[in-house]
């Protein structure tokens, strides 16, 4: 197994509950979302520069539009959000089984459709699909539903469950965005997958909230390379950068102590590796 160990940020965002990293190659830039705080943030590589937007409500996720915006996933609803004049406007309210669901992780299919998940009591969490303005429950009876991405070659879909610490596969069709044949894939021996992503040679990285580490995993779930974090909780990854083969890490300090805090300074910022195989191009949205 490949060791790798990162030492220091790259950014020092402090987020609560940094989440959901999206390279927005249209803008070279990289999103992510504070979902605690409401917080948007972009990174600009070129010029090192870092700007952050309030939504006035938690944001789980956020995903690219096909109008060159973007799709966030909110406590009110799923909204269409520019960047540029800082626009928020609901589309879709969303009324969950509880009001201790709220959106998590989501991402966007091959077919430009929006799958995105809740959190919240055991059993009353579910994996959404939006297509064309209407939303349906893809798998229900969840507790955290959280990373998830699609095989290459689109025969399975890869999915976690935080809850019960495990990441999930199943075969999918596609074109019908069926699934079926929900196997176990990875278990870790500390901490919980939360999220992932897939690279060109499909293997499978995802952040071990609670391990202290990343792991890539080989598609038969074997473990090929551990990334060393100076951080408990990462929370996701994506792949950027002009070549795409950076690795993006956010991270979180929500529930930590003030003692655990005192020996992860750097708990709730960006850090990034260099990898030689590259990531795959995120998927848009098109409705």
């Amino acid at each position: 197994m490949k060791s790798i160990e990162i030492c220091n940020p790259l950014l020092s965002s402090q987020d609560t509950l940094g989440e959901s990293p999206v390279w927005d190659h249209r803008r070279q830039a990289l999103f992510w979302v504070d979902i605690e705080n409401g917080l948007i943030h972009a990174y600009q590589p070129s010029s090192q520069k870092t700007d952050t937007w309030s939504m006035g409500e938690k944001v789980g996720c956020l995903v690219m539009n096909s109008d060159g915006g973007f799709i966030l996933a909110t406590e009110s609803g799923l909204s269409s959000w520019d960047p540029v004049n800082n626009c928020k406007k609901v589309f879709l309210p969303v009324r969950h089984a509880t009001p201790e669901n709220l959106f998590n992780d989501g991402k966007v299919d091959p077919h430009g459709r929006f799958w995105i998940g809740t959190k919240g009591p055991k059993g009353t969490s579910n994996l959404w699909m939006l297509d064309a303005n209407n939303l349906q429950v893809k798998i229900s009876d969840l507790w955290i539903s959280n990373g998830l991405d699609w095989s290459a070659d689109g025969c399975f879909f890869f999915h976690t469950d935080s809850g019960d610490h495990t990441i999930y596969r199943y075969d999918i069709d596609l074109p019908t965005a069926k699934i079926s044949n929900r196997t176990p894939f990875f278990t870790p021996e500390k901490g919980t997958p939360d999220g992932l992503t897939i690279d060109t040679e499909g293997n499978i990285w995802t952040a071990i909230w609670d391990g202290w580490q990343v792991l890539q995993l080989s598609p038969a779930g074997e473990i090929l390379a551990e990334i060393k974090m100076p951080i408990q909780r990462p929370t996701s990854v994506t792949f950027g950068g002009k070549d795409m083969k950076t690795l993006f890490i956010t991270s979180a300090w929500e529930g930590l102590t003030i003692a655990e805090r005192q020996v992860q300074p750097y708990a709730g910022d960006v850090f990034a590796v260099q990898l030689e195989v590259p990531g795959r191009m995120i998927n848009i949205v098109t409705m």
